[in-house]
């Protein structure tokens, strides 16, 4: 029962995962985690009974009234939510598995499952593309070649059960000479086989067997691998649109609207927002020397505790002059609900990636925002390309004149006098023209001065003030969001305009892939401060962030619990999903595959041309024959061996590389002594029965020939029918030894010999 309980334990672990991977990403859907655990319990019991025993399943009557109640559990979830009909139909599979799983099964009934779990794993890449659902296809993926390797062999030995009769045979024509010699009976053999015949394959399951298993799937994913991303790729701009979107993830903070302590939400998400490549201006890739800011959206207006946005002034970005040192970020952005482009600023050029939009991002020329045109389902990829010298303008952007100038001044009159008596005191030595001494002085006082600290508690001190002004006077700890907002109302106060933005600030790099993952929590607000002079100056922003940074980075480390320990390595696994299976596109496979290869084409062809400038007049010389007479001489014998030589070295060396795949592909050979008991007694059978008409073919089992013999002498009279037992005594044996790995004493081998010994007698006798 060893086999049988290893492949059922197998297959419904194979249908877990499948379950799981439809399940694992379905949000709107509170039960749905439930499925794959009813499978995995029903595996289990499924494994304890009705696989043990087939009389313990379930009556096909009540499976049938199983399956009439589900169809009803159906239509009433297709009721309640009718806009979930994939989900539905899915959900329709699992119960059908469910009452499978307890029906006696036979290889068509294994089939039908394996397919309802393939079709699970489509439904959940279709609902979703996230790395998670990556790992558990593949891990499915590898579960189930195994699985149907243990399939075929389930399958034929069910074939062999169904043609074989009881293995026990006892028979009453030893040889007396065997039994004078105290040697065991053929009895015992029988008997001894017997007690294997519960067991499909004794000892089969050995390391050498789950060795080649892994192996032969390792092989067959790498292949499959390789044509994966040598197959050419359409560009994206030709696929279609798929029937049904995936659900789109709302990203907290970066709407029209934002109320403060929002952003609070998403600061303890561990979620991945966007995966970003760096690479310097020479393509070479980079590792972010700080935490950078990926700029977002910019507030620049606040009321009772709300930010605002100003929706005017959306154009394309025009060309800019080219910097001699920038920045390209290759981002992939997860699918979201919100328009917004993250980049680090100044951006001096965006492209969008994927096709599907036909114009480019809109650029808001007064805030210096990014918002692609329209959303589309799945994750969006795009280039920016930034200038190296992060205080520089941002091209496109309008200078400050009024009356924006004026909207970035304002603060509520209630409270403009209270930000103020906290403000001037900490600029009273500064001159008032310094504006820039002015606005760091107050950044410093929220960021170093000690009197604050960094929490996402969300608490209130006084209900009937202003947030920030609690924050500021009461509270004095919040998180990234109050920081930026006091700062913003404060720089406002003394007459210099601040805007607030919301982005993302550092990110998780990974030494292994050399990508920066930027996930919710590293969600960040800091503050933009004009330091202009005048209205007809050209636009100078200052970017002031006064949140306390060692207490805030601490803060985000502590986010993501035991699973952040593993995080070079999941991120390394959701790299290769999201990078070169969902998002591995045209472009992507023209710069990693095609454009190195037709690289290392020329610099080969280049290098041949050289060494062919520098052989060709010693092979001009050497091969250059006038006419066939001059063939036949000494240089002709020596280019005509050479060729010769060289070629059969060459077929020689392909042959010993082929033969060493095969080998490798078919694994180590075991060794001929330990089978050649069992081989030599089956060779001398079939000899015996050939040389008397019965031949076995090719497509013939050795125990569907052994039944067919012991029917040819059974019906061959008296003088065969005291042998007919020992064609299947002989194959029994072989099988033991050839593909169960067990020996032979030798008193059964001498058995064995006697038998055979008789038959050939027997057989000669008859045809005398």
């Amino acid at each position: 029962m060893i086999f049988t309980t290893l492949y059922r334990t197998s297959f419904y672990l194979m249908l877990t995962l499948a379950t799981l991977t439809m399940s694992v990403d379905v949000t709107d859907n509170n039960f749905s985690i439930l499925f794959p655990i009813a499978v995995a319990a029903s595996g289990f019991l499924a494994v304890m009974t009705v696989d043990r025993n087939p009389a313990l399943g379930l009556p096909r009557p009540a499976a049938n009234g199983l399956a009439m109640v589900s169809i009803g559990l159906v239509l009433l979830e297709y009721l309640i939510d009718p806009d979930s009909l994939l989900r539905v139909l899915a959900h329709f599979l699992v119960y059908l598995q469910l009452i499978k799983m307890f029906l006696p099964k036979t290889p068509e009934d294994d089939w039908f499952l394996v397919l309802l779990g393939l079709t699970q794993v489509l439904v959940g890449v279709f609902i979703s593309q996230s790395d998670r659902v990556g790992l558990l296809m593949f891990s499915w993926a590898f579960l189930t070649l195994w699985v149907l390797s243990l399939f075929s062999l389930h399958r034929d030995s069910l074939r062999y059960r169904s043609i074989a009769s009881p293995v026990i045979t006892v028979s009453t024509t030893e040889p007396q000479d065997s039994l004078r010699s105290g040697s065991r009976p053929i009895s015992a053999l029988s008997a001894s086989a017997a007690s294997h015949s519960d067991e499909a394959y004794p000892g089969l399951l050995d390391l050498p067997f789950v060795l080649s298993g892994i192996r032969v799937t390792a092989l067959t994913l790498a292949l499959g691998g390789v044509i994966f991303l040598a197959m050419p790729r359409r560009g994206a701009s030709a696929r279609m649109s798929r029937g049904s979107d995936p659900v789109a993830g709302h990203l907290t903070g970066f709407d029209d609207e934002v109320q403060l302590g929002q952003l609070g939400e998403i600061l303890e998400n561990d979620s991945v927002v966007m995966s970003i490549e760096l690479f310097d201006e020479n393509q070479k890739r980079i590792k972010p020397n700080d935490e950078w800011l990926w700029r977002g959206v910019t507030m620049s207006k606040y009321a009772e505790g709300r930010w605002f946005r100003e929706e005017k002034g959306y154009l394309t970005l025009p060309p800019s002059l080219d910097r001699p040192h920038t920045i390209q970020q290759w981002i992939k952005l997860e699918a979201t609900d919100s328009p917004v482009l993250f980049g680090l600023r100044p951006v001096i050029d965006i492209e969008i990636k994927g096709g599907g939009s036909r114009h480019g991002p809109e650029f808001n020329s007064n805030d210096g925002t990014f918002m692609r045109e329209s959303l589309r389902p799945g994750a969006f990829d795009y280039v920016v390309i930034s200038d190296a010298v992060s205080t520089a303008p941002q091209p496109g952007e309008d200078r400050l004149r009024s009356p924006r100038r004026e909207a970035l001044l304002a603060v509520p009159g209630e409270l403009r006098e209270q930000l103020r008596k906290i403000a001037l005191p900490l600029i009273a030595n500064i001159p008032a023209h310094d504006k820039e001494a002015q606005a760091r002085a107050l950044d410093a006082y929220l960021r170093i001065s000690g009197q604050f600290s960094y929490t996402l508690r969300m608490t209130v001190v006084d209900r009937k003030i202003d947030p920030v002004l609690d924050f500021l006077i009461n509270r004095k700890e919040g998180h990234c969001e109050y920081y930026a907002s006091a700062l913003a109302l404060l720089l406002r106060s003394v007459d210099i305009p601040a805007r607030l933005v919301n982005g993302f600030k550092g990110g998780d790099w990974n030494e292994l892939s050399q990508v920066l993952n930027v996930r919710q929590k590293h969600a960040h607000s800091w503050v933009e401060a004009s330091l202009d002079p005048s209205a007809d100056s050209p636009a100078r922003w200052l970017t002031l962030d006064p949140t306390p940074a060692n207490e805030r980075r601490e803060s985000v480390n502590r986010v993501g619990g035991f699973g952040s320990n593993f995080r070079q390595f999941t991120d390394f696994i959701r790299y290769i999903w999201v990078f070169f299976v969902v998002g591995y596109n045209a472009d992507r496979q023209q710069r990693l595959i095609y454009e190195p290869i037709r690289q290392l084409i020329l610099e080969a062809r280049s290098g041949f041309a050289m060494m062919g400038q520098s052989i060709r007049p010693l092979l001009a010389n050497l091969l250059h024959f006038k006419d066939v007479g001059q063939f036949i001489s000494v240089r002709g014998f020596f280019v005509s061996f050479t060729a010769l030589f060289l070629l059969v070295m060459l077929t020689r060396a392909c042959l010993w590389v082929i033969g060493r795949i095969v080998r490798w592909y078919r694994g180590a050979d075991r060794d001929p002594s330990s089978l050649s008991a069992g081989v030599v007694f089956y060779r001398r059978l079939t000899q015996l029965l050939t040389d008397y008409g019965l031949e076995r073919p090719p497509a013939e089992t050795q125990h569907e020939f052994a039944r067919r013999a012991t029917v040819f002498l059974t019906g061959g009279g008296l003088k065969t029918e005291s042998v007919a037992d020992v064609p299947r005594l002989v194959v029994d044996a072989f099988y033991r030894v050839r593909f169960g790995h067990l020996t032979l004493s030798p008193d059964v081998l001498m058995n064995l010999e006697a038998r055979l010994d008789a038959l050939e007698a027997s057989l000669r006798s008859k045809d005398a």
